[in-house]
């Protein structure tokens, strides 16, 4: 099975902008850069992931992603996350992926046993998984075989729209509990508990 990974990313002078009362506008462009570092070092570290694509309308982004030998895109504009996202899986399919694994760049506990978990192998022809966000509606991990026929629907209660779209594709549908993956950083709470994390496993 030919797995590829999509990580999209927003503009870094825009991204978490719910962290300004907390960090300064670099501290969050850093911040943001060595999440996604992070992100692609753990998908480059999974044997059950070919190739990993980076797709966003930052070139400073695709720059840092060009270093970390993965296919960058260059995000049509004006563009929202599911356009964007069916961008990238276009490229995918023209490359032969056979499977697609969808994560966003923020996920400072994301593991290569976690990303496995998820496209570890199913002799399904249609299978979706899907691993919710920490508050249950929406979506942080989303794998699809085969790719691009699963319209996206990322944004309000995004897990139970991607639900339905299994159902509408007919596909083996799978939701996934994980705490490393369903963690991730939006808003000082999430900070703070990810500096206990660190602190705790000093």
């Amino acid at each position: 099975m030919a797995n590829w990974a999509i990580v999209p990313v927003k503009n870094l002078d825009i991204s978490k902008s719910r962290l300004s009362d907390v960090l300064s506008a670099d501290a969050r462009r850093d911040l943001i850069s060595s999440l996604l570092l992070s992100t692609l070092r753990t998908l480059n570290e999974s044997e059950l992931i070919e190739n990993t694509i980076v797709i966003s309308n930052d070139r400073s982004v695709l720059r840092l992603a060009d270093k970390q030998a993965v296919f960058t895109v260059q995000e049509d504009s004006p563009s929202d996350l599911n356009s964007a996202l069916h961008q990238a899986t276009s490229v995918t399919l023209a490359h032969g992926a056979t499977g697609l694994l969808v994560l966003p760049s923020d996920l400072p506990l994301l593991t290569i046993a976690d990303v496995e978990k998820i496209v570890d192998a199913d002799d399904s022809n249609r299978l979706v998984r899907i691993v919710p966000d920490q508050h249950g509606v929406g979506t942080n991990a989303l794998f699809i075989r085969p790719p691009g026929v699963l319209r996206y629907k990322f944004g309000r209660d995004s897990l139970s729209s991607h639900k339905v779209e299994a159902k509408r594709i007919k596909a083996k549908l799978h939701v996934y509990r994980l705490s490393n993956v369903a963690f991730d950083i939006d808003d000082p709470d999430d900070l703070r508990r990810l500096q206990n994390v660190v602190l705790n496993t000093q």
